[in-house]
């Protein structure tokens, strides 16, 4: 049993929502070709760097994670706990809309400077409303020790993970953030004295040769 927490963030498989400019969050879609692709390589990665080592594996409720989680379960033979905490920002009423539509039926909203307690659309979070939901996640993770901790989840969660597992506070998490390839590794450690550590971010390897994985942004 591990002293210390360890959380591998994995964000899912590229979804329909990505090559159908849905504004994504909650909106529910499947895994494309390539995101199943992307999918069974990180399961390959994770199998050969733990090497049969236990680990706890949790995925968020949504489709697209739940698709990636599969392939996660496949590849290491354990269970996946679902956990709704770990969703995506709520995007209220632009759920399955396109970027366009909910451009056109909520004007103002793209552009404008992030702000914490701003509503986006109706039915939505706020940014903080988030951060708070998925820090509650963290913070139980944060003081229970075990094995691994493998979390299949969205590129905003991570975002929210990272930010709370460092002690940010809301205020000092929104003028910072991070990005998530799909299937890019996160891992996050404690050290022995408390310290929390960023060990990986966003790592890709895994990707590499295949069509859309993840270069610099030049």
């Amino acid at each position: 049993m591990n002293e210390h927490p360890t959380l591998i963030l994995v964000r899912h498989g590229q979804s329909q929502h990505h090559v159908l400019g849905l504004t994504g969050g909650w909106t529910e879609t499947p895994l494309t070709a390539l995101g199943h692709r992307q999918a069974r390589l990180v399961a390959a990665r994770l199998k050969s760097e733990l090497q049969g080592a236990a680990i706890r594996l949790v995925t968020s409720d949504l489709l697209c994670t739940q698709e990636t989680a599969a392939h996660i379960v496949e590849a290491l033979g354990v269970a996946a706990t679902v956990d709704a905490r770990v969703r995506e920002h709520n995007n209220g009423d632009a759920v399955n809309l396109t970027m366009e539509q909910a451009g056109q039926r909520f004007p103002g909203v793209f552009g404008r400077p992030w702000e914490l307690d701003f509503r986006p659309f109706p039915n939505s979070e706020t940014s903080r409303e988030f951060y708070e939901r998925v820090g509650g996640f963290v913070d139980e993770a944060g003081t229970t020790s075990g094995p691994p901790l493998i979390v299949v989840t969205h590129g905003g969660t991570i975002a929210n993970i990272v930010g709370r597992w460092l002690r940010l506070s809301a205020e000092a998490f929104s003028q910072a953030g991070c990005d998530a390839h799909p299937t890019g590794l996160t891992v996050l450690t404690e050290g022995p004295w408390g310290q929390r550590r960023i060990e990986r971010l966003n790592d890709v390897a895994h990707l590499q040769g295949i069509e859309g994985w993840a270069r610099l942004p030049v």
